[in-house]
């Protein structure tokens, strides 16, 4: 790591490590829209377990996918599998969901990410947005493959939307409302 580098993330990490707020996270989005380098150190927080400051540079990074989604196109793979890991805090993983779905165009397609999607969307020990994020990338990606896209319907019709929340609900209602006007139900 150069010196150059090593003096962004000092700077990144004093910044982040202080008192969060909507402010510090628009402020540095927009610096890291106009810096590579100062989306290089964020994206290099969003993998390391040191906690808060992986969440904020996360929430950062939402901020900068909201705002131009390919910038970040590139770290799809690697958002998509720290998603995946058991070890990512719920908070973090519905803002990792929330980027994916900023940056995913719906064509690519990981078997095993879809099948991590359907079982986040169905848990009722997930969190109500992580759950509806994944139903909302899960319906996307089934439109790949018409057995996909069956089964992801049959999953949705099959669940007990009274055990979920209203939120949940909605979007289940949404996915299969646009679903029956596509005729593949």
């Amino acid at each position: 790591m150069t010196t150059a580098n090593t003096t962004i993330i000092d700077a990144l990490r004093e910044r982040l490590s202080g008192r969060p707020g909507k402010a510090l996270v628009l402020s540095l989005a927009c610096e890291a829209l106009a810096d590579a380098a100062l989306l290089d150190a964020l994206c290099q927080f969003m993998y390391r377990a040191e906690e808060p400051l992986r969440w904020r540079a996360v929430w950062v990074l939402g901020k900068v996918s909201e705002r131009q989604a390919s910038l970040l196109v590139g770290e799809r793979s690697r958002i998509m599998r720290e998603a995946m890991q058991p070890s990512t805090p719920v908070g973090v993983r519905r803002l990792l969901l929330g980027i994916y779905s900023h940056i995913s165009d719906g064509t690519e397609f990981d078997v095993e990410f879809f099948n991590f999607l359907l079982d986040e969307m169905v848990s009722l020990q997930s969190p109500p947005g992580v759950q509806a994020l994944a139903m909302k990338l899960a319906a996307r990606m089934s439109c790949v493959d018409e057995a996909l896209h069956e089964e992801f319907c049959c999953i949705v019709q099959n669940m007990e939307l009274d055990y979920y929340s209203a939120g949940v609900r909605s979007v289940a209602r949404r996915c299969m409302k646009t679903n029956k006007k596509k005729n593949r139900i």
